[in-house]
């Protein structure tokens, strides 16, 4: 039986500042880990396009990049070790309830 619980990331960032914005991207999770993340991240969240997301708040998150060859792979951001978005690449961001400042609802 899996275990397929959301828990926090437990993988702390090794350098923050390497990455230039942010904290340093984490790879540590397989193929078909990621995609059960980003399969949560679609069903919880909510699609906010570009424009929505401060990028004051995407640098305080840590990235895990999609595993794939592709250079324009999905993008899943964590806060405090919690899945916060996703950016898919040509279309936008998802994001979860609650937990990036929504530029569009504060209008």
């Amino acid at each position: 039986m899996f275990d397929n619980r959301i828990v926090p990331q437990a993988k702390q960032d090794v350098n923050p500042s390497a990455s230039g914005a942010g904290q340093a991207p984490l790879d540590c999770l397989t193929a078909v880990q990621f995609a059960d993340l980003y399969a949560h991240i679609c069903s919880a969240g909510t699609f906010a396009g570009f424009s929505a997301v401060p990028w004051e708040e995407l640098g305080m998150c840590s990235v895990i990049h999609e595993p794939t060859e592709e250079p324009d792979g999905l993008r899943i951001y964590l806060r405090d070790n919690w899945p916060v978005a996703v950016k898919e690449y040509d279309v936008g961001y998802r994001l979860m309830p609650g937990m990036i400042t929504h530029r569009w609802q504060q209008n």
